[in-house]
């Protein structure tokens, strides 16, 4: 996740060559409106088979439970940094409205950096009429301290008096409802399609014409090309060994192009590079203990583009 902060940047636009021109786009600007965190990770195909994500420019973000540690900080990067609303889809129980409340405000475990506009998708009482309950949670906790910590996260008291013996879970909604209440609360807020400023328009604009002009030039140099020009040297493998054993660095093909020119070792090398800077290193290191944690309880972001 870390890693995926340090990659964020501006969106850069890449010119054509022998391949289309094409804008980059790592990290929020330039392609996410807002940030949706869901409190179960079992509604991600939903959302991906409604294409929810790309139809609203959304980063959805998702959990077992209580949110983690890192899911707080990727929303307080995200969010806090890029003026992004979070809007959270939660059960209507008390976990529930414990994960809208630690999204918002600092805990022992973590505290925000950043100041984040939240805004709550549900599950609130006007959201559950119709909807199954069920008996709520065992616990210890007595009444009148969930009655306060349901207070403190945001409940109000006619909810509080449901939610001390009942629940009702996101699950208790068809598909269609759910996704309906989410569009209808994302409209109702206002939420827009991402479109940059003129600058970055202009400069796509113009590669993207110029892009167009040379595929055009290209299309009519291939009709004209005559393959049977090309021949396969009969000792290629043996040149492509005797390259891979000197640049140990390059993969078979990579030795195909420097087969064909020396001159193009420096070249292949250079868009080795430059792939695996647009790309990110997202595999270093972390504490095996909490990254595999990490990975078990988060879903990171879907539909980033």
């Amino acid at each position: 996740m870390g890693n995926y902060l340090n990659a964020m940047g501006e969106p850069s636009v890449v010119a054509a060559d022998f391949s289309d021109a094409s804008v980059d786009v790592i990290g929020p600007t330039g392609g996410i409106s807002g940030v949706l965190f869901c409190e179960k990770e079992g509604f991600n195909p939903l959302f991906k088979a409604v294409d929810l994500a790309n139809r609203y420019d959304l980063m959805i973000v998702s959990t077992k439970g209580v949110s983690v540690t890192a899911a707080r900080q990727l929303i307080d990067n995200v969010c806090g940094d890029n003026g992004l609303p979070l809007f959270v889809l939660h059960d209507f129980d008390v976990a529930g409205f414990m994960i809208f409340g630690t999204l918002q405000r600092d805990t022992r475990r973590y505290q925000f950096s950043n100041a984040i506009e939240v805004i709550d998708l549900g599950l609130r009482l006007a959201d559950i009429a119709g909807l199954e309950r069920e008996p709520t949670a065992a616990t210890r906790t007595t009444k009148s301290i969930l009655h306060e910590q349901l207070a403190q996260n945001g409940a109000t008291d006619a909810e509080i008096g449901i939610l001390v013996d009942e629940r009702v879970e996101l699950n208790a909604m068809t598909s269609d409802a759910l996704i309906a209440m989410i569009e209808r609360k994302l409209k109702a807020y206002g939420l827009k399609k991402v479109i940059p400023d003129d600058s970055l328009l202009a400069e796509t604009y113009r590669e993207f014409h110029r892009s167009q002009q040379l595929q055009e030039q290209f299309d009519e140099l291939e009709s004209e090309f005559d393959e049977g020009t090309i021949k396969v040297p009969k000792n290629l493998k043996k040149q492509v060994r005797a390259i891979l054993a000197k640049h140990t660095d390059l993969r078979w093909d990579d030795a195909i192009r420097v087969a064909l020119n020396d001159s193009h070792l420096s070249q292949v090398r250079a868009k080795k590079q430059k792939a695996k800077q647009k790309s990110g290193d997202f595999i270093k290191a972390h504490h095996p203990k909490r990254d595999g944690r990490a990975r078990k309880e988060t879903a990171w972001p879907r539909g980033s583009r």
